[in-house]
Order: C-alpha cells, then sequence, then structure tokens
C-alpha cells in the first residue's frame, strides 16, 4: 500500500512538471499601457473571458485585454472599469513584475490564467520562434469581479458590490516601486446577454494618492 501511494505521488509530480512544460508564453496584443497622458482606453472582451465554466473556470488570455502601468511604493492605484452593457460583470487581475522578470513584459506564461494567483513561467521560450525569453514572474496583488446583480457569489474570486451593475473598481495599494500587468475580463454574465459576442468595458487608470 505505501509503494503505491508512492508511486502515485511520483505520478503526479511528472506530470506536474510535464503539464508545466507545456506553457507556451504568448504576447496578449496590444498591452496598453498607463500614465499621466493615457489615463483612458476601451477594452473589448468576451463575456466569460475571465472565468469560464467550459473551460475549468480558467481565465483566457486572448479572450481578456491587458494592460501595464508603472508606480511606486505606497501610491493607490485605481482601476476603474464599465462596462456598455450591464449584464456584462467587469473582472480583473493585478499583477507585480519585479527583479526576478527578466523576460520582456509583452509576454505572458500561457494562453490561459488563474484569476487569484502568481503567473510565472521559468525559462520561457517565444512558441512560433523557440526564441528564449527568459524568466516570466507575475506576482499576484489583487483580484476581483462586480458582484452587483450577479448571480455567482465565490469568496476566492472576490466579489465586489458598489450597488452599480457593470462595473467594478479595484483600488490598489502599491507594495512595490515599479512595473505592474493587469487583466481586464468578464465573469457570469446574465442570462440575457449574447455569449458569442465581445463587449466593450471602459477602463480608467489613475494614482490618486
Amino acid at each position: 500500500m505505501k509503494f503505491n501511494l508512492a508511486l502515485n505521488a511520483l505520478l503526479l509530480i511528472i506530470a506536474g512538471v510535464i503539464s508545466s512544460s507545456a506553457y507556451s508564453a504568448t504576447t496578449p496584443n496590444p498591452i496598453v499601457t498607463f500614465d499621466a497622458a493615457t489615463t483612458d482606453a476601451v477594452f473589448n472582451v468576451t463575456s466569460k473571458g475571465w472565468s469560464d465554466p467550459a473551460f475549468g473556470n480558467a481565465g483566457w488570455t486572448h479572450s481578456s485585454k491587458w494592460g501595464s502601468f508603472h508606480a511606486e511604493q505606497g501610491q493607490i492605484v485605481s482601476i476603474n472599469i464599465r462596462a456598455t452593457n450591464v449584464g456584462i460583470h467587469p473582472a480583473a487581475t493585478v499583477w507585480y513584475r519585479g527583479a526576478n522578470d527578466t523576460a520582456a513584459d509583452n509576454y505572458v506564461p500561457d494562453h490561459f490564467y488563474i484569476q487569484n494567483a502568481d503567473f510565472f513561467k521559468w525559462g520561457a521560450t517565444n512558441e512560433s520562434t523557440g526564441e528564449k525569453l527568459g524568466n516570466i514572474v507575475m506576482e499576484h496583488i489583487v483580484h476581483g469581479y462586480d458582484l452587483d446583480n450577479n448571480t455567482a457569489a465565490i469568496k476566492k474570486l472576490n466579489g465586489k458590490l458598489d450597488k452599480i451593475a457593470g462595473r467594478l473598481v479595484l483600488n490598489v495599494r502599491i507594495p512595490y516601486t515599479g512595473d505592474y500587468m493587469f487583466v481586464v475580463g468578464a465573469f457570469n454574465p446574465d442570462s440575457t446577454v449574447d455569449t458569442t459576442k465581445k463587449y466593450d468595458l471602459k477602463v480608467r487608470v489613475k494614482t490618486v494618492q
């Protein structure tokens, strides 16, 4: 019995290593850089791109849209997302790309992402050319989704109520000076929403303190 348990554990470790090595670094173009001159943009996303039950509740890199900003430790950066259709529930995750992140910031580790966790790939390569990119290390900072009129209340995904359906505001207290990357998508659309279409989200990123 002990031998079987040890063998099963070893097989799980091997499977995890194989799975990890299969990750493909990808470029989620375009990535909008927010700064003092560019505070607003429109992101076009699918209604389930941030968490899709059909695909293990993962977020899908190319069904979501991406932004970046630079901030100083102690600042508060506000990410305000508003859907043009209130049946769409915006969602977002913010990561820090620090000193251990040696790859260019236009790459992310894979075609899918976990909304509430670090996102990384050691020794990443370009999936098309095989070019060595370095390490992609994205440290999870904060995440959340619009819970107003949303039928899914999932604690680990950090639903936020502000009495306005179709809006999400994340106020991020910056833990480290440096570059940050965030993904914007949507989660659990209303039953009236056509899930075959993409929808516009108005995104504003500003330093508020």
